[in-house]
Formats: structure tokens, C-alpha cells, sequence
């Protein structure tokens, strides 16, 4: 192990640590090292195979062990050679999928056998070990691990800004934890248990697997090594052994009882040296021989090296026996192959302890209780805050007294009797209220809140100025329109031509659409937009002060879309991310289309993003809503386990579920048995002797569909004379006062029908009145239900609509059941299977349907019935609260959430294997602070920083988003001024060698940015380069890496497959540039062009099979380019050659920043270059030779041509730090992220200047 130290700071800091390890191995196979974390389920896994391993075994199985470049010292293991990276599988990892050469990307066999590329991260920390004749047993690494010290998880972390003004630098702990595993490769080997674990589910599996293989036998004779393993022989006369195996010398531990006692035995006869490797084989064969197991791989144990990150040296712990401990010549510590005992699993062997004594507490308390939602109550319960703008409360003042009085409302959201929910949580709930009172002073104020709290209610106030801007202005006249599905242009028709005196309290005199230059006028939406935010801030402020780490809070509908994003600005003000956060909304979400016509729009998109879950009451609300995210902010989503949709967002998934509510049960069944229910459905059923009741209760608004409802009627009664004197319909129209234009126009229009059918057929076939508020009193509402036969639903667009629901369970007892006729763009469409369906627009159909729910025998009627009375009568509001946060919390623990600064997050007990390596991963994976980049920048004189361009100095916007502000079109755009002027600054610093490594033509990168003196400029993803402009040229020379491709061949048949998909193709268009030729579709529509750009792929696969390329599918681009061509071996030439100037002075200092896919290469070769130095020089690979594309001479003291094939530098024991950062929070090779390019800018402008930059708070469209 190196100590490259003597300055103070340890951000960023490259450590290089070897490791060593005893194992007695069969000829052909070799020791790895890994880290911990092998890979990710949610990116490869399945239902069946939750691990992937099965992906990761075939191809290991049919392709040879190989020792390619990946990144990281001593190559990758046995994938072959990648040949497609798809952005669309990746966007969850940063990593690609890959398909093997001549493969159809879109056949099911792909399915099965496709991988990650041998960049992946549980291959990238794949390291080779070694050894010889004269250290056997011993293998070591051939190079030293990277490791790169960053700082831990910092409370203080906010999400506008990337440092902050904190004085301490340094990390909280001065040790350093490495996590670490060993794993044996037998290349071309296979077995029965093809992971060296356990069987899969069922042999059919394995079945697939081994057809996939190309069976290569390793003759018993080499497996001499392993004493007394007992091989499995094959047909041939051979042994079977596995592909990859992991140690795990805590198999018995992790076996069921009857596997336990046998594997125990098993072990006991075999050493802890040599035949350990043997005996975990052989427990394993065994163990498939007696039945299935499966064990998931990122579970294993792990091994744990503690260094001290001032010394760089390993810590030893005061329990440690320095005697049992060996070590090699160079002072590495010796681990033992399956050595349970080992000193490196003691971190392993505590942490297994204290979660199994966790488990065997959550068993006991389990047992104890039967309810769906086990909490244990040793601990607090867990609080919950109920954020709403409308309080579920209804609150009057006595007029005699003036006392204040509040009891609970008819809502989802309230508080309810016997509460399994209420039982598990804290609730509080917090809003504003509606009085029938007028609230006059402080005093009426101040009693209110004493009232609500007793009723654990926080109620907010706000100016009415304010108030009715907010409500009657922006989320009545603009959100709920548009989340209806009305278009802009359906706002000039008088039912929804904005009310812009909405918010007045006086008559319509002026301001009206008829005042106004245009309908257009936006003058008062921009008030009512600032009055939204002002209220949501407040509703944020407010709730951030109550709250503590581990509360949930769960913000209700639209009113309070941008709480979540406001939320989280203020948990950051104060350092630390308190809550999980859900937002439900309970109204429709529109299609995109519509959606896109809000100019706030995206704002309020990425204000709802920030919550951790996003619910709706059906499946095409959440559809619409993830179009939205598609369209708009370019955000794909992903199925998660357990049925749930998941979208990317920051670095973070949010989940996206879908949940049904119904009545409470208890509540109606009460309501039925009350005196005045009883007594006004015998009144109805006498008022309307003789008569079958119609039933209908409808807010008075046009999106009701009552005048369609009314028309239908009338039409019934028009053309079948003979229901006129048996039918009535009872229509009761709420007038809340929230839209008050559209409902005076409405309840105009309504009043306008029933006279006409009045008029015509008599006063007694229909019974309207209209009822002012929001709600008809509940048992009003059960009475009718009781006396009616039908219930009539027209909605034009409506959300969660109880009264269905209601209707359906008030049907109980009844001889002959109601039926419901509801309409296809309600909410219950997809609830209420027994309902009968209509469209209100189809008269002809609606006539039909009504015709047969009054005519439908009993034996249909109550057939109907049962098919919805269990889930109405079982799915009240508690058990939907429950679901929601079992989603909850079954995906944050799921998804690793380790931002959450909470008890729960804090402790590892219950947490599995895999879910607490991911968290300490996590925890690693800090945001980039400037002040630890400056600090190692000022401290070293050779340094390279390498920057991408699109996304990263220059801000682009997301491919999947369907308007976009510019187009990958033939000209790029450039960085802001002071990126450029920063840019000047560093290349004039000899110290410094910077280069831009774009994917575009060398054409457009040097228009863009070839003008910057001292600047060098890579473009293809490296192909080709020029070295830094020299100070008063204008003319640059290009250089060109060879690749070895007939790069005119590959482009003649990729040119005619392209040609044709352009044609096809609205928007796309065809790149050319040194070694790629790109096919674009970032300009057309996001769904389409994704479609076409897999279609593509596969054309172009088959075609081009014969030459030696790949295809890259990244930022709207599909691309061909030579297989061995990525942007890590620019960036390892530029290390190389700048290490080698001033007689190899070596480099102390990498700035490396990119944004996507492509730029993972550049990461892992920086950690590559530092891992090869004055490390294995025979091993090296060299860089491609150089070919020159243009005239001109290179400046002698900058020479790019002297990357020398041993590189033994002279800063042995100088500091080195390496910064290799994401731009974009996402799954990634690099050590640090910053959250998109203008953190960038930020960073580039303080290093250059010392002064701290705003381009955050600057506007977005100073990056374009």
C-alpha cells in the first residue's frame, strides 16, 4: 500500500492498495478480487432470477476468458466483446446492456442471455490476481486496487448549490472502509450449478442456459489441485466445474437445517488452506444434489480493509492477533480462501450478528400481532404529517356565543373511528381551513388553532388577497382545467373562458375575457402564479419546522404540486433530508399534449418529482402523467418489483403506484340505520309513487356532463312515450362556489333543459334542485340511494368520485339492487365491474343502456352487484393509507435509499447483506464540494483536467423530451462566456493541460471551442484529436488514433440502411465524423424515434457483422463506431503522455467530468492510468498508434507522441488526487456527481478566478 501524502486535505486523495490471497486452485483457473457490490437486480434481474446470474453465467460460460483494457488494472472477466449499449436499459445505472456480436436486440433469447459490458461495476473492480512458481499459493494483485477518498455523506449537502460554507474539509472518521470480495475463474468450465452456488428454480432454467454454452470440458487431470473434491463427470470423461465462484466459507451458516448438518460435516474435513476452496465446492454439489437452493449472489459475505486515510496504511483493530497474522515481503496482508477466521470478516461476522439478533426481535414482535402493518412498540411510532390544502374538518361559530366549534369531515383524509392506521401512527395534519363564519382578528385566529390542535390539526392562514390568487386563481382557473383535459383553446368557449375576476369579491364589471386584448392574456396568471408559489413556500416553511428524521409526509392533490420540491430546499437549508415524501393526487392527470401547454408546466413536474412516491387513483392518470415526464423533462420509467413503475429523477427513483379508495363502510352502514335516512327514502319512493327512480348528484360545472345527462333524458322520454309515466329523474346539482363562472353558466344551461322537459312532459318526470357547497349531507345522499333504481354518471372528465361507491354499498339489503351507469371518462370506469358503461357523447348508446338497467332482471341486478360489493365494502381509506406506505416503505428500503437521515437508515441491523453494501456505497458517492477541488489544485503542479462537452460545459436537454430548446442539429452551441473565459484562464497555466472530449465531428467541437489558446480538443469519442493551440494561432493539427476498421467499407453499407430510415423518419437526420457515422433522431418525436432507433440497430447488426464495430444508442444518436473506440483511450493517452514530459514527472492532479454513458470509459481509465504506474510494466497495453489528419507541426514543449511503454514516473511518493465526477446523480463509475452543467460552470469559474460563481441562480438559458 502507497502513502502519496503530505497535504493536509483528503478529498479526492488516490490510494492504491494491493491485495493478497492464499488458494489452492485447479490448473486453468485464476483468483480475482472484486468489490462489493457484483450488480444490480433492478437492472438485470427478473422475477425468477433475481441477481442476474443466469445472464452473467452464459456468457461467461460461451466466451473465453479475457484480459481486455477495462478500466480498472487487469481487465474484465470472460464477456467478449460488447457490440450494442442501449441508452434506454441503461438510464438506470449509467451502464449499457449489451447484446454478443451478430445477436437480434429484440429477440427473446436476448432476454435471457444479455449483459453488461465488461465496464459494468461488478466487473470495472474486478482486478487480476497472480501468482508464481515460487509464491504458489499466494496470488496478489497484478495491479493495486484505486480507491479515491471522498467525503462522507454530508448532512449539509444542499440541492441548489455544490460546496457549502462549512470550514471543515475533512471526513468525520479518519478510517477509510474497503469492501471487498475473491472470486475463481475457470474459463470455458460449466457445471450443474452454473454460479458455483446453488441451483436456480427449476431445471427448465438451467436448460436454457447450458443450450446458450459452448460446452468446453476441463479434463480431470487439471483439477489435481484440489485434493479430494468430488467432480461431477460429464459424457466425455471430464469434470464439470464452475465459471465463476464466489467464497463464502458461511455457507452452513446460510443453509437450511437438513443443508446445514451436512454442509457442516462437509467442511470440517478439509483445512482452512489448500482444500478449502474444495470443501465450499463440494458442500455446494451436495447440497443441488438434494434439492433446490438459491442464493442471492449480493448477499455473499464481504471482507473489509480499514485504512487510515492520513497514512494510507491498514488499521489494525486492538483485538487483532498479530501473531496469526500473515503478511507478504511488501507488508500486504495474507487472506485465507474461505478462511472464516480471517481478520477481514470480522466487520462481516459483527454486522451478521447484530441483524439476526435484529430479526430474531422483529420475529418475536411479529408473533404477537396480527395486523398487516407490524410496528414494534418498543419504539416511537412513526409519524405521519397529512399535508392538505382543504382541511378534512368542518368548523362553524356559534352566533350566540361566538365559540368556535370543529368535529371531522366526510373525506378520505380524515380521521376515522377504530383506526388500524391511527393505531400504527402519529398522525397530524396541517392545511387551511373554510369557516361559514368570517374570520375577523387575531383572536378568531388564535382560538382556531387551540381548537384544531386538540384535533392534532396544524391550520395555516394566509391574506385573502393571497388566498383567492391562489385557489379561485391559479389552481381553479388554470390547474384544474388543464388537469381536466381542456385545452387551451377550449378556454375561448364561454363554459371555460377564464374567470380573471375570479379572485375579486365584486361584481363582474371589468377583466373579463371581453376586456382583454387577446384570450391569451397571461397578465393575470402571472399573479396567480406567484401567489401559488408564495403559498406552497409557506405550507414548505412550516412543515419543515415541525418535522423530525423518519417522518413521512404526505402531501394531498394539486393545490400543493410544488410542496414536495420546496420541501426539499428547505430540509437542505438545515442540513439533512428529514422526511420521505408522498404526493397523491385525486384528480385526473391530462395527456401531454395538454399538459405542455402550461407555462409552468415542467415546474410544477420536478415539484411533484420530489416526492418519493407519486400516486393515483388508475392507471391512465399515472400513464399520462409518465408521458408528461417523457415529453416534457425527457424522464423514462422503469417496472419495479412488486408491480409499481419507477422514473429516474436526480439521481433518485420515484415511485409511481396506483391505489383504489372506497367508502367507509362502517360510516355508511350507520348512516343507513339514522331516522332521517329511513324517512326520506320512503318519502322519495312515495313522492314518486309508480315511478322508477333515476338518481344523479353532480357538481354543477360543465365537466359534469349534467346538460349531456339532461339531454339524454329528455331524448329517452321523446322517443319511448311509455316510460313518461314510470320513470323520474331525481338530479341534485352542488354549487361549491369554486368556479363560479363555469357554474353560473352551467346551473343557467341545466335550468334552461329542465324547464324545456318540464314543459313538455310534465313536472313529475323529473325532481332537480339545486344545493349550494360542495356535498349534499350524508344522509340526504344514502336516503336517495336507498329509494332510487339507477344511478346516472355522465362525466365529461372527472377523478375520484365517491358516490358510486356509496351508491353501490347503500345497495345492501335491498331485493333488488341498483345498477350504476357511469361514465368511460370517470374515475370508477375502472373500479366498477358490475357498472354499465357509456359514453355521454354516444346518445344512441347512453338511450340503449339506460333502456337496460331499467328493464335488467333481478337475477342480473344482483349478479352485478356482488361482482363489486366485496371491494367496496373492504377497501376504506385505512386500508388504503396502509398500502400506500407499505409502497412506501417496501421501495425506499428496496431502492437503497440511503439519503435519509433517519434512526432506521442510521442503523445496518436489519438491513440484508446487499442493501447495506449498497447504502455504504452510496454514502461514498458524495456530491462534488469546490473547495476540496481547489484545495488538491492550489497543492499540485501537474494536472489534467478532461471535460466532456454536451451536458457537462454545455447544458442539453434530456433526448426524451419532445420540445426541446435546441436541436443536435449541424452547428453546436457553445459554453456560456464565462465557462470560455474560465477555460482561457486554465490552459494558460503551464501547470495545466485541459482537453475537451466531445462525440461530435472535429468540424463543429472547433468552431465551438477551437479558438481557446493552450486548449486540446478530442472529437468522435476520441478518434481523433488536436493537441493545445499554441497562443496566436488560428490553425490547429489533427491527429487520428488507428483503429484497424475499413472505415470506407463500414461506412457504404451504413450509409444506405440509414438513408432509409431517414426517409421514414420526420427529423432525423445522418452525422458523419472521423471513424462514426450517426444516425439522429433527437429532433423527432421522443417514442417514435426511440422505436426507430431500435429497429435500426438491428439492421445495421446484421449488415455490418463482418467488421470489427459497435453501436452506441446515446443522446438521440445511434452511432457505428470501431469496436475498440471509447472516450477512456483519449483520455489514457492524454495521462500517459503529459506523465511522460520533464523526464516522467508523472501527473498529481485529474479533473475528469462527463454526463453519460460514454464518458463511464473516461473514469475508469483515469483509475486504470494511476493503477498502471510504475505497476506491471509488461502487462501494459499501449495506446493506439497516431496518424496525422492535417498540417502542421506540434509545439515541442507539448508533445502528445511520448506515451512510453514503461512508465515508471518519479511522483512515487507524491500525493496524486483524482476527481472523477457525474454530472447528473445516477449509477456510476465516477467517485463524486454535481448535479447538472451549471455546477460545472461553477467549478470551472472558481478554479479559474477563486471567486465563487451563480450559475445556478442565474437562468437556464445563459447555458444553451
Amino acid at each position: 500500500m502507497e502513502d502519496n501524502s503530505t497535504n493536509n486535505s483528503t478529498v479526492g486523495r488516490v490510494v492504491r492498495v494491493h491485495l493478497a490471497c492464499r488458494a489452492h486452485l485447479p490448473i486453468g483457473s485464476s483468483l480475482r478480487v472484486t468489490g462489493s457490490h457484483l450488480w444490480d437486480p433492478s437492472e438485470s434481474g427478473s422475477a425468477s432470477d433475481m441477481s442476474g446470474a443466469r445472464r452473467v453465467v452464459a456468457i461467461t460460460g460461451r466466451d473465453a476468458y479475457t484480459a481486455g483494457d477495462s478500466g480498472f488494472a487487469g481487465g474484465s472477466l470472460g464477456i467478449g466483446a460488447p457490440n450494442v449499449v442501449n441508452e434506454v436499459e441503461a438510464a438506470a445505472s449509467g451502464e449499457g446492456t449489451m447484446t454478443p456480436m451478430g445477436r437480434n436486440v429484440a429477440s427473446p433469447e436476448n432476454a435471457l442471455i444479455g449483459v453488461h459490458d465488461s465496464h459494468a461495476p461488478y466487473y470495472v473492480s474486478s482486478v487480476e490476481m497472480v501468482t508464481s512458481p515460487d509464491t504458489y499459493p499466494i496470488w496478489r494483485t497484478r495491479r493495486p486496487v484505486v480507491l479515491v477518498l471522498t467525503d462522507k455523506k454530508s448532512k449539509r449537502e444542499s440541492v441548489d448549490d455544490m460546496d457549502d460554507d462549512d470550514d471543515d474539509d475533512d471526513n468525520d472518521s479518519t478510517v477509510f472502509h474497503h469492501n471487498y470480495r475473491y472470486l475463481v475463474v475457470t474459463p470455458g468450465s460449466e457445471t450443474d450449478s452454473a454460479h458455483g452456488l446453488g441451483r436456480f428454480d427449476s431445471d427448465s432454467d438451467m436448460d436454457d442456459i447450458n443450450n446458450l454454452l459452448n460446452k468446453t470440458k476441463i479434463s480431470s487431470g487439471s483439477l489435481s489441485a484440489l485434493n479430494n473434491f468430488p467432480l461431477t463427470s460429464n459424457d466425455n470423461g471430464g469434470a464439470e466445474f464452475p465459471v465463476a465462484l464466489w467464497e463464502n466459507p458461511f455457507l452452513s451458516e446460510q443453509a437450511d437445517d437438513d443443508v446445514m448438518e451436512d454442509s457442516t460435516r462437509e467442511m470440517s474435513t478439509y483445512s482452512a488452506s489448500g482444500s478449502s476452496f474444495g470443501a465450499l465446492t463440494a458442500s455446494v454439489m451436495g447440497n443441488s444434489q438434494r434439492g433446490k437452493r438459491q442464493i442471492v449472489l449480493e448477499d455473499l459475505p464481504y471482507r473489509t480493509l480499514n485504512i487510515d486515510i492520513n497514512t494510507a496504511s491498514f488499521v489494525r483493530s486492538e483485538n487483532m492477533d498479530k501473531d496469526t497474522l500473515e503478511f507478504t515481503d511488501d507488508g500486504v496482508i495474507i487472506d485465507n480462501w474461505n478462511g472464516h477466521n480471517d481478520v477481514t470478516f470480522d466487520a462481516y461476522r459483527l454486522r451478521e450478528g447484530l441483524r439476526k439478533a435484529y430479526q430474531e426481535r422483529a420475529t418475536d414482535i411479529a408473533a404477537d400481532g396480527d395486523s398487516d402493518m407490524v410496528i414494534d412498540t418498543q419504539k416511537p411510532r412513526k409519524r405521519i404529517f397529512i399535508v392538505c390544502y382543504h382541511l378534512p374538518v368542518i368548523v362553524s361559530k356559534d352566533p350566540e356565543t361566538g365559540e368556535w366549534m370543529a368535529c371531522w369531515a366526510e373525506s378520505i383524509l380524515a380521521r376515522t373511528a377504530n383506526s388500524a392506521f391511527v393505531s400504527s401512527f402519529d398522525p397530524h395534519w396541517v392545511g387551511t381551513c373554510t369557516t361559514s363564519s368570517p374570520i375577523e382578528n387575531e383572536v378568531d385566529r388564535q382560538a382556531l388553532r387551540t381548537l384544531l390542535a386538540s384535533m392534532d390539526c396544524t391550520v395555516l392562514f394566509f391574506d385573502e388577497k393571497v388566498r383567492d390568487a391562489h385557489y379561485k386563481g391559479f389552481c381553479k382557473q388554470v390547474l384544474w382545467m388543464v388537469f381536466h383535459h381542456v385545452d387551451l383553446l377550449d378556454s375561448r368557449d364561454p363554459a371555460f373562458g377564464m374567470d380573471f375576476n375570479a379572485t375579486s369579491t365584486e361584481k363582474y364589471t371589468d377583466g373579463t375575457l371581453l376586456d382583454l386584448e387577446s384570450p391569451w392574456d397571461q397578465r393575470q396568471i402571472v399573479k396567480w402564479w406567484e401567489a401559488f408559489n408564495l403559498v406552497n413556500r409557506t405550507f414548505a416553511v412550516e412543515v419543515t419546522k415541525m418535522v423530525q428524521p423518519d417522518d413521512v409526509v404526505w402531501v394531498h392533490d394539486y393545490h400543493l404540486s410544488l410542496l414536495p420540491r420546496m420541501m426539499s430546499e428547505e430540509e437542505a437549508k438545515i442540513g439533512s433530508r428529514l422526511t420521505k415524501k408522498i404526493f397523491y393526487l385525486h384528480i385526473p392527470f391530462p395527456v401531454s399534449m395538454i399538459f405542455k401547454e402550461i407555462e409552468f408546466g415542467a415546474t410544477v413536474l420536478e415539484g411533484i418529482l420530489h416526492a418519493d412516491i407519486v400516486g393515483f387513483h388508475g392507471f391512465t392518470d399515472a400513464r399520462h402523467f409518465l408521458s408528461s415526464a417523457k415529453r416534457i423533462l425527457g424522464l423514462s420509467h422503469d417496472s419495479l418489483e412488486g408491480g409499481l413503475l419507477g422514473v429516474k429523477y436526480k439521481g433518485r427513483t420515484v415511485v409511481v403506484t396506483m391505489s383504489s379508495v372506497s367508502v367507509e363502510p362502517e360510516m355508511v352502514d350507520a348512516v343507513m340505520d339514522f331516522p332521517t335516512t329511513i324517512s326520506g327514502a320512503a318519502e322519495l319512493k312515495s313522492k314518486h309513487s309508480g315511478r322508477a327512480i333515476i338518481a344523479g348528484v353532480d357538481v354543477a360545472q360543465y365537466l359534469s356532463g349534467v346538460s349531456l345527462k339532461l339531454a339524454t333524458y329528455g331524448r329517452l322520454l321523446q322517443d319511448s312515450p311509455s316510460w313518461r309515466d314510470k320513470l323520474v329523474l331525481v338530479q341534485r346539482c352542488l354549487i361549491p362556489g369554486a368556479r363560479r363562472l363555469d357554474e353560473a353558466r352551467t346551473i343557467r344551461e341545466i335550468r334552461g333543459i329542465v324547464s324545456q322537459i318540464k314543459s313538455k312532459y310534465g313536472d313529475g318526470v323529473i325532481d332537480y334542485e339545486e344545493v349550494y357547497g360542495s356535498s349534499m349531507p350524508i344522509d340526504q345522499r344514502v336516503a336517495l340511494w336507498r329509494a332510487a333504481d339507477c344511478l346516472f354518471s355522465a362525466d365529461v372528465r372527472g377523478g375520484l368520485n365517491m358516490m358510486p361507491l356509496e351508491f353501490v354499498f347503500a345497495q345492501k339489503g335491498k331485493d333488488s339492487p341498483g345498477i350504476v351507469i357511469a361514465s368511460e371518462f370517470s374515475g370508477v370506469f375502472s373500479i366498477l365491474n358490475g357498472a354499465l358503461r357509456i359514453s355521454p357523447y354516444d346518445m344512441k348508446l347512453t338511450l340503449a343502456t339506460v333502456d337496460r338497467a331499467l328493464t335488467m332482471s333481478k337475477q342480473e341486478r344482483e349478479g352485478r352487484h356482488l361482482r363489486d360489493i366485496d371491494f367496496v365494502s373492504s377497501s376504506g381509506s385505512d386500508k388504503w393509507i396502509q398500502g400506500v406506505l407499505r409502497d412506501l416503505f417496501d421501495q425506499t428500503e428496496s431502492l437503497g435509499d440511503g439519503e435519509i437521515d433517519s434512526e432506521e437508515n442510521r442503523s445496518s441491523e436489519g438491513k440484508s447483506v446487499g442493501a447495506f453494501l449498497a447504502t455504504a456505497q452510496e454514502e461514498q458517492f458524495t456530491r462534488l464540494r469546490s473547495k476540496s477541488v481547489i484545495s488538491a489544485y492550489k497543492s499540485t503542479s501537474k494536472r489534467v483536467i478532461v471535460l466532456d462537452f454536451n451536458g457537462t460545459i454545455v447544458l442539453k436537454q434530456a433526448v426524451d423530451s419532445y420540445l426541446k430548446r435546441d436541436s443536435a442539429g449541424s452547428t453546436m452551441d457553445a459554453p456560456p462566456t464565462d465557462v470560455i473565459n474560465s477555460l482561457r484562464v486554465l490552459c494558460a497555466d503551464p501547470k495545466n493541460t485541459v482537453f475537451v472530449v466531445s462525440g461530435d465531428n472535429k468540424e463543429n467541437v472547433e468552431q465551438a471551442i477551437g479558438h481557446i489558446p493552450g486548449l486540446g480538443l478530442a472529437a468522435s469519442n476520441g478518434s481523433c484529436f488536436s493537441p493545445p493551440l499554441r497562443e496566436g494561432s488560428s490553425y490547429r493539427t489533427w491527429l487520428a488514433l488507428d483503429l484497424g476498421v475499413d472505415w470506407a467499407s463500414v461506412e457504404g453499407v451504413a450509409l444506405r440502411i440509414m438513408a432509409k430510415f431517414t426517409a421514414r423518419t420526420n427529423g432525423s437526420f445522418i452525422k458523419r465524423a472521423h471513424s462514426s457515422i450517426g444516425w439522429s433522431y433527437y429532433s423527432c418525436d421522443p417514442e417514435f424515434g426511440s422505436l426507430q432507433a431500435k429497429y435500426l440497430v438491428i439492421e445495421l447488426e446484421r449488415e455490418l457483422a463482418a467488421f470489427d464495430v459497435r453501436f452506441v444508442n446515446l443522446k438521440g444518436i445511434v452511432e457505428v463506431i470501431p469496436r475498440k473506440l471509447n472516450k477512456g483511450i483519449i483520455v489514457k493517452k492524454i495521462l500517459r503522455d503529459v506523465a511522460a514530459r520533464n523526464n516522467n514527472a508523472g501527473v498529481d492532479f485529474v479533473l475528469c467530468m462527463g454526463d453519460d454513458i460514454s464518458d463511464e470509459k473516461m473514469f475508469t481509465s483515469v483509475f486504470s492510468f494511476v493503477s498502471e504506474m510504475n505497476e506491471d510494466y509488461s502487462n501494459v497495453v499501449p495506446s493506439p498508434p497516431v496518424i496525422q489528419l492535417s498540417q502542421g507541426t506540434l509545439l515541442a514543449s507539448q508533445p502528445f507522441l511520448l506515451e512510453k511503454p514503461v512508465l515508471r514516473c518519479n511522483n512515487q511518493n507524491e500525493q496524486i488526487y483524482a476527481f472523477t465526477v457525474s454530472v447528473g446523480k445516477k449509477e456510476s463509475h465516477a467517485s463524486q456527481y454535481v448535479d447538472d452543467a451549471r455546477d460545472v460552470a461553477d467549478l470551472l469559474v472558481e478554479l479559474s478566478s477563486g471567486k465563487r460563481a451563480s450559475f445556478r441562480r442565474g437562468t437556464e438559458d445563459e447555458m444553451h
